[in-house]
């Protein structure tokens, strides 16, 4: 992704993304490339990235209003998201369970997520 795409999806959403995912998506990880991550846990796609925040945000989530500080940057396939806040000063990664309706942290930072994720997948 580029910053471009960046400018692009914070004017299609009007969320301000944090500068830590900023620097993450845009270096994308390689020890994600290889995998489904960049179509689901770590989207690189700013078209999907901006209809995911855009539709939660007009027609809720599972009967509930999504919360405007999570934004979706990730997400599982079967209606869970991940999520970082517009102030996060490290990329942490919350994720957001369907099931619970709560939001959870998933990660303290892009190691961490990288590990817990491809852990994940196996």
């Amino acid at each position: 992704m580029t910053l471009e795409d960046i400018k692009r999806i914070e004017k299609e959403t009007g969320l301000r993304f944090p500068n830590p995912y900023i620097d993450v998506v845009t270096n994308y990880p390689v020890e994600l490339l290889d995998t489904d991550a960049p179509d689901f846990g770590l989207l690189d796609d700013p078209d999907e990235i901006i209809e995911e925040n855009n539709d939660v945000r007009e027609n809720g989530y599972f009967g509930e209003k999504w919360p405007e500080r999570y934004l979706i940057i990730g997400k599982n396939g079967c209606g869970d998201y991940y999520v970082t806040t517009p102030d996060s000063e490290d990329f942490s990664i919350g994720f957001s369970d369907h099931e619970e309706m709560a939001c959870n942290l998933y990660a303290n930072n892009l190691k961490e997520f990288i590990a817990k994720y491809l852990s994940d997948q196996e």
